[in-house]
C-alpha cells in the first residue's frame, strides 16, 4: 500500500501501526522514494561466507525456491569458480526457477563470466573493489580498472547477460575514485545498474543517502542498487536510507546470515516505514527464516560480541591479509580492533570459501614452515572436501595432519 492511497499511512488496519513522524511531510520532503523496490537475495552467497556455513547443492536449490515463493525478484545463486558444486546448484536454478531472476557473482575476469554463462545466469554482479590500494594492485589506475570493466560487460551483453556494478568498499571509497569507475562504465560499457557496498558496515544512514545522492547523477537512468552489512549495527537502517534516497534495489539475506542487511527486517520496514511494496509475500518469511536456520546451523548475527564476528573464511578477505602480513594481525585492526572489547583481533577459520592465502596464514599462525605452490594446493582440496562433506570449518588439528601429509609428498 502506497502512503497516498491512505490518509493515516502510518496505521493500518491489521498490520500494523508505527511512528506517524515517519511519514510527516517535513520528514520526507528531500526523499526520492521508488515506486516499487525490488529485491536482491544474498543467502546463498554471501550469507554462506559466514565461517563454517556450507549449502550442498541440494539445500541451495530448495533454499533458492523458498525464495522464489517468497516472490523475490533477484537470486544470487552463489559464485561458479568457488567449486563445481557451486556452479552445479545455479545452473539447476536456472532451469527449475522460472519466477526470480537468477544472478550469478563474479570477478571482473573472463573466466568466471564465461563459468556464469554455463550456469544460465540471467545476470552477473560482477565485482569490482572501490578502494585506491586494492585498485592499484590489480590494476595499477581506475582507468585501467574500468577499461577492464568495460571489455568484460562487452563480453556478457554479447552472450545476452546483464551485468551489475558492485562496488565494494564504496562507502569508504573517495568519490572522485567511485566517479572515474562509474561514469565510463554507464557511458561506454554494458552494464543494467549500480551496487553500492558497505561492505563494512560502517556508513551511517545519512552517509549512504547522501553517497546514493551524489552519485545518483553518474548513474543516468540505471537503477541504484544497496548491499549493506551490520558489522556496526546499521544495515537495515543503512538500507532504508538509501532506498529513501533513490536506491531500487535492496540485497538482503535471510536471518542477516553473515552480517548482511535481513531480508525480513529490510522488507518490513520498507512496508510499513517507507510505506513502498516490494511484492514479497511476507507470510512466507517465517517459514524461511526457520529454514535456512536449519541448513546454516548458525544463529543471527550480532555485531561486536556474537560468534565468528572476528572471523575470516572467505579468500578474498585472507588475500588483503596476507598482503598486509608484516602488519599487527595482518592490517586487521584497520577495520575495527577486537581487542577493544576483549577478544582476539582475528581468526582465519578454514572451510568450503578458503582459497590459498588461507593456508599461508594458518601455517603461519601455527608456527609451520610456508608451504610450496604444491603443497598448498593439496591442503587447501583437503579443506575444502572436509568442509563440504561434513557441513563445518576445519580444525586446527585436521589442518595440521593436511599440512603434515601435504608437505611429506611434496
Amino acid at each position: 500500500m502506497s502512503e497516498g492511497s491512505n490518509p493515516t499511512p502510518w496505521a493500518i488496519p491489521d498490520k500494523w501501526t508505527v511512528s506517524q513522524h515517519d511519514f510527516d511531510p517535513g520528514v520526507r520532503k528531500e526523499w526520492q522514494l521508488p515506486r516499487r523496490v525490488r529485491v536482491h537475495e544474498v543467502t546463498l552467497r554471501d550469507g554462506e561466507q559466514w565461517p563454517g556455513v556450507v549449502f550442498r547443492k541440494d539445500e541451495k536449490v530448495r533454499i533458492a525456491h523458498a525464495l522464489a515463493d517468497l516472490g523475490v525478484d533477484r537470486i544470487e545463486g552463489g559464485m561458479p569458480s568457488v567449486s563445481e558444486e557451486d556452479a552445479e546448484a545455479i545452473a539447476t536454478m536456472s532451469r527449475e526457477i522460472s519466477g526470480s531472476e537468477i544472478c550469478a557473482f563474479t570477478r571482473a575476469r573472463r573466466d568466471d563470466l564465461e563459468l556464469a554463462l554455463k550456469c544460465g545466469v540471467g545476470r552477473a554482479i560482477v565485482e569490482i573493489p572501490a578502494l585506491p590500494a586494492q585498485v592499484k594492485r590489480i590494476w595499477g589506475t581506475p582507468e585501467k580498472a574500468a577499461e577492464k570493466f568495460l571489455a568484460e560487460t562487452e563480453f556478457a551483453a554479447q552472450n545476452g547477460m546483464k551485468v551489475t556494478l558492485f562496488l565494494m568498499e564504496a562507502s569508504r571509497a573517495d568519490t572522485e575514485l567511485l566517479k572515474s569507475l562509474i561514469v565510463p562504465c554507464v557511458k561506454y560499457g554494458k552494464i543494467d545498474s549500480l551496487g553500492l557496498v558497505d561492505t563494512r558496515g560502517s556508513a551511517l544512514p545519512q552517509a549512504m543517502a547522501w553517497l546514493v545522492t551524489t552519485l545518483r547523477p553518474y548513474a543516468g537512468r540505471l537503477p541504484i542498487e544497496i548491499h549493506a552489512h551490520n558489522n556496526w549495527g546499521m544495515a537495515t537502517a543503512t538500507t532504508l536510507a538509501a532506498v529513501a534516497a533513490g536506491a531500487e534495489v535492496i540485497h538482503c539475506a535471510v536471518n542477516g546470515l553473515n552480517g548482511n542487511a535481513a531480508l525480513e527486517e529490510c522488507v518490513m520496514g520498507v512496508h510499513a516505514l517507507l510505506g513502498v511494496e516490494t511484492g514479497i509475500r511476507t507470510q512466507g518469511l517465517m517459514g524461511a527464516s526457520g529454514l535456512v536456520r536449519d541448513l546454516a546451523r548458525a544463529d543471527w548475527y550480532k555485531p561486536f560480541v556474537g560468534e565468528q564476528v572476528n572471523a575470516v573464511e572467505v579468500g578474498i578477505g585472507t588475500q588483503m591479509m596476507w598482503d598486509r602480513r608484516d602488519d599487527p594481525v595482518y592490517g586487521r585492526r584497520d577495520i575495527v580492533n577486537f581487542e577493544l572489547i576483549g577478544r582476539e583481533a582475528y581468526e582465519v577459520v578454514l572451510g568450503k570459501k578458503s582459497g590459498s592465502y588461507s593456508i599461508l596464514i594458518k601455517a603461519r599462525d601455527l608456527g609451520l614452515p610456508e608451504p610450496d605452490k604444491d603443497a598448498i594446493q593439496r591442503i587447501l582440496a583437503e579443506v575444502k572436501a572436509l568442509s563440504e562433506r561434513e557441513k563445518r570449518a576445519v580444525s586446527n588439528e585436521e589442518f595440521r595432519a593436511f599440512y603434515q601429509q601435504a608437505v611429506a609428498g611434496s
